[in-house]
């Protein structure tokens, strides 16, 4: 499932959401306390429940709850409040549940085990119609849509090369506008303003060509400034990464698969295909942070005296940072202490290697 928790009180937010994240029966909890961009955020995340505070100054949670349910009658409501005088208005709007503060955990746990049944009713036929679009960062450009649970991907053929930049470009600075002057310095630089914004208008035209073909919700918006690329309701992998990156729970036994599968996401660095040199700064930062999220993995599974499966973590970042010093030392740790002395001769040589040509 995924949940959306949404309280005026920034505390209240996290300590929900740490209590929900126990409970192992959602993949992704998002919490807000602007109730405004909680609306904007269901838009374009279809969550499947909302836990909502009823007392909030803006607007109380009733009136947030049948502007989400008119936006999307499949959500679920579970109101939590202080005081009970507001049940029978919250059961009105269809609510699932309502806790009371301060939340015991039985009574949480009973709230998600409805939840769960509630979902289990769905009919199979509106299942079925669920469709999910996203785009691909990591490694290359890809579009591909998720349907009854299997993702395939959208073939599409850019006029040029200088198209498919342009749109990544965008993408990366999404519902943001970029001046028509930064693109044109960006993809031609030295080229005369006229020539230039000629070449720009022309890509923009082919791309926007090629979008009308693709099922997906992306518009290019121009205005005085320049050009915006909006997207709605498409999930952008390295976007979707970095959010499961923060919501995991604390790394251990019973939580560590989900680490392997978000080190596992990460195919290879941001856009790395094609070198675009102004991804460089954004490509370094993602790498950088896979880089730790692997090096707190490895150690646990070393602590837990699971070595074959650090030894398969360290060798899928070798295929991706060949070069990588700290892993090279852990590989050569581990073959020594897995009894494997060619393996670790062998990975001893690379590092030298590594070492003499830096030098």
């Amino acid at each position: 499932m995924k949940a959306f928790v949404i309280d005026d009180e920034e505390l209240a937010c996290k300590q929900l959401k740490k209590m929900l994240q126990e409970t192992g029966a959602f993949q992704s909890i998002y919490s807000f306390t602007d109730p405004e961009q909680a609306i904007d955020e269901a838009a374009k995340q279809k969550p499947d429940v909302v836990f909502l505070d009823i007392e909030m100054p803006e607007i109380n949670g009733i009136e947030l709850a049948e502007a989400l349910q008119a936006d999307d009658e499949k959500i679920q409501v579970v109101f939590t409040t202080a005081y009970d005088e507001f049940a029978i208005k919250a059961f009105e709007l269809n609510a699932i549940d309502y806790l009371l503060k301060p939340m015991l955990k039985p009574r949480l746990e009973k709230a998600v085990d409805r939840l769960l049944k509630n979902l289990q009713t769905i009919k199979p036929d509106e299942q079925t119609k669920v469709e999910q679009y996203g785009i691909e960062c990591f490694d290359s450009l890809k579009f591909y849509k998720i349907e009854n649970g299997v993702k395939t991907y959208i073939p599409v053929k850019w006029r040029t090369s200088r198209a498919r930049e342009l749109y990544a470009y965008l993408l990366k600075e999404h519902d943001r506008f970029v001046s028509k002057e930064t693109l044109i310095d960006l993809l031609w630089p030295g080229v005369d303003t006229a020539k230039g914004t000629t070449q720009l208008y022309t890509t923009i035209y082919q791309i926007r060509k090629l979008m009308e073909k693709l099922p997906i919700n992306h518009h290019i918006i121009k205005n005085d400034i320049g050009y915006s690329l909006t997207l709605t309701g498409i999930a952008i992998d390295v976007e979707q990464w970095e959010e499961e990156l923060v919501q995991l729970p604390k790394l251990e036994r019973s939580s560590y698969k989900k680490y392997i599968q978000l080190f596992k996401t990460y195919k290879n660095h941001y856009f790395e295909e094609y070198g675009y040199l102004w991804a460089e700064p954004e490509r370094v930062r993602l790498s950088q942070i896979w880089l730790e999220h692997a090096y707190q993995l490895i150690e646990f599974l070393i602590q837990q005296s699971n070595k074959a499966e650090a030894m398969d973590i360290c060798q899928q970042i070798a295929r991706i940072e060949p070069d990588d010093e700290r892993t090279m030392k852990t590989i050569i740790k581990l073959y020594n202490e897995m009894g494997n002395v060619d393996g670790a001769i062998r990975m001893y040589e690379r590092y030298k290697e590594s070492k003499d040509a830096m030098n």
